[in-house]
């Protein structure tokens, strides 16, 4: 069942995105100007210098490419052409990407933009339980978590390919 553009409740959705997107931005600056860069050898450390200014950078981006998105449907419904949504304001109650995959790559504490940017976007009654859900593991990680170490799991003695024709 396809619900009615609430077109009230998708502006306050886009100023909090909005605001959002900025200090999230305001993090990554700040992680910039600490010194923090991505040709670091860290890349495979959750966490690490490489993977916080890659977390905070999506989700930076993934904000501004979700306000866009939330603004395309606003201009349909203001037009009175809620109909050539389509599907979008559905998908859009789903969230963006940036936070859960931004915030298991970045190192704890959270800066503060970071944290009142994801707060901003919790008391947003737009959003569906699942990215909320998501936020709220972000918020609370005690650690970053991606990448899993073990995805780099160096081989051991006995992994590796026997030698032709050689025993050890």
């Amino acid at each position: 069942m396809k619900r009615e553009i609430d077109i009230d409740q998708l502006v306050t959705a886009m100023k909090a995105v909005d605001e959002a997107g900025r200090l999230f931005e305001e993090a990554h600056a700040v992680y910039e100007a600490r010194g923090l860069k991505r040709i670091s050898d860290d890349f495979k450390v959750a966490g690490g210098s490489v993977q916080t200014l890659q977390g905070a950078e999506e989700m930076a981006l993934g904000a501004r490419k979700y306000l866009a998105e939330l603004a395309l449907i606003a201009g349909y419904a203001a037009a009175g052409l809620g109909e050539r949504a389509g599907e979008r304001p559905e998908t859009a109650r789903t969230g963006f990407p940036g936070i859960s995959g931004g915030g298991a790559r970045m190192a704890r504490p959270l800066l503060d933009p970071t944290l009142e940017g994801l707060r901003l976007l919790l008391a947003v009654d737009f959003f569906e339980p699942a990215f909320k859900a998501a936020i709220e593991e972000v918020v609370h990680a005690e650690k970053a978590t991606y990448p899993d170490p073990s995805t780099f799991r160096i081989p051991t003695r006995g992994d590796r390919a026997a030698t032709a024709g050689r025993t050890p």
